[in-house]
């Protein structure tokens, strides 16, 4: 009569074995896992500072030509900036922009229209209102901005005819 074995003979090892070949397969994927959340999130950061940088300068620029095209005249202001929108009455200013730090800001400093989103880091490079040399009430508006979490800019740019009235340039 033969004793009975338990059927593992020449197996103890193989435990140690497949975790050597295991364990480098696993530490792999698991690199290659935090290198593509880290490479998603730093995508993701960057399209949304982008698409920010995009937005807030569209909103802001909208603003600027609103303000140009209900204009009569544009005369440039002492923050360096540009006064739009003459009250009627009175014929003070009632828009005034200027660049102050990298932010475009409306009649007062503690009003800045752009940089509300630190993600985006917008800041202002370029805001210039020219008149046309040739066409008179005709304004040439361009604003550039970067965002300093890419690096990328965003110009826009438009030709305004201003309105007549009765304070309008011939």
């Amino acid at each position: 009569m033969r004793p009975e074995t338990s059927g593992r003979r020449g197996e103890s090892g193989i435990i140690l074995t497949e975790l050597a070949v295991s364990l480098p397969i696993f530490v792999l994927l698991l690199t290659f896992l935090a290198f593509a959340s880290a490479w998603g999130w730093r995508t993701y950061r960057q399209q949304a500072a982008d698409a920010e940088l995009h937005q807030e300068m569209q909103i802001v620029f909208a603003r600027v030509v609103e303000s140009a095209l209900l204009s009569d005249r544009i005369g440039k202001s002492w923050q360096n900036g540009y006064e739009m929108r003459r009250n009627l009455l009175t014929g003070r200013p009632l828009d005034r922009y200027w660049v102050d730090e990298g932010q475009l800001v409306l009649n007062h400093g503690s009003f800045p229209l752009t940089g509300a989103f630190a993600g985006a880091g917008v800041h202002i490079s370029e805001f210039v209102v020219e008149e046309d040399a040739v066409l008179p009430r005709l304004y040439h508006i361009r604003m550039t901005g970067e965002s300093t979490v890419t690096g990328h800019t965003c110009t826009l740019a438009t030709a305004v005819y201003l309105r007549e009235g009765k304070d309008a340039r011939p």
